[in-house]
């Protein structure tokens, strides 16, 4: 009965984190987020994924990095939004220019002012799996001081 308990509280507690939930409302979440990032005079990164995709993942976890965090606290939020299986959320982020043709991650970048920045359409974030949180880091960084992605 000892190993019951033990199978039973990792599952409970063992789990990951959900990055993108599937439940969320994307257009509510990015309201959110927007409205913070201006609030706080900061960017906003709106990353369209899913929880199925290793980059994805592994972006995510770069964003909450203690050196990216510490960076983005000042100067940039983010958000994340479910694709699915290119299945959900593909009208939102189409408003914003983005498309997933090129795979996931993609993101989307707003000014301090709300304004359109731009997205990385062209598959600049898909390979997250092989970035350091430095290199995060410094395509943060660029975004916010060049503003342009």
């Amino acid at each position: 009965m000892r190993w019951g308990w033990v199978v039973l509280l990792c599952l409970a507690g063992c789990a990951e984190p959900v990055r993108y939930d599937p439940n969320a409302d994307g257009r509510q979440l990015l309201s959110e987020a927007r409205a913070e990032a201006s609030e706080t005079s900061r960017h906003l990164m709106v990353v369209f994924g899913a929880e199925w995709c290793p980059d994805c993942r592994k972006l995510h976890d770069n964003l909450n990095s203690p050196e990216v965090a510490d960076y983005l606290e000042d100067h940039m939020a983010f958000v994340t939004i479910d694709v699915g299986d290119r299945d959900r959320n593909l009208d939102l982020a189409a408003e914003y220019g983005v498309t997933i043709a090129n795979g996931i991650p993609v993101a989307v970048f707003f000014d301090a002012a709300g304004d359109l920045i731009g997205a990385t359409n062209d598959g600049q974030l898909e390979p997250s799996r092989y970035f350091t949180s430095r290199q995060i880091l410094r395509f943060v960084q660029a975004i916010v001081e060049e503003r342009t992605v």
